[in-house]
């Protein structure tokens, strides 16, 4: 699944204070929230999601292109990812400022 991100936008704590609400209706779901979900809560069906502080969010299928196999416990496989291969992965958001270092 595929999505947005609006760097620098915090949570809404309720629809009437998120930028995506329009005419007491979701611009992005466009569901009607009810009284307490406009005013005081964010809905169940809100699709926004918080992202906490963080550093460089990479792309994790780049990484799992290019694993090693360690060895076999048990007969089962371990693998690993090379922190080469971490380090040059692009990054799909980059870090934000309190996240960086």
């Amino acid at each position: 699944m595929s999505g947005i991100y609006i760097p620098g936008m915090k949570m809404p704590t309720s629809c009437c204070a998120c930028p995506c609400s329009y005419d007491n209706q979701c611009a992005v779901t466009h569901e009607y929230p009810t009284f307490e979900e406009w005013y005081e809560s964010k809905p169940k069906w809100c699709p926004l999601i918080p992202v906490t502080e963080h550093g460089d969010l990479i792309d994790y299928n780049f990484c799992m292109e290019n694993y090693v196999l360690l060895h076999e416990d048990d007969g089962n496989p371990v693998y690993a990812v090379r922190m080469r291969d971490i380090n040059n992965a692009p990054a799909i958001i980059p870090a934000d400022k309190e996240g960086e270092g």
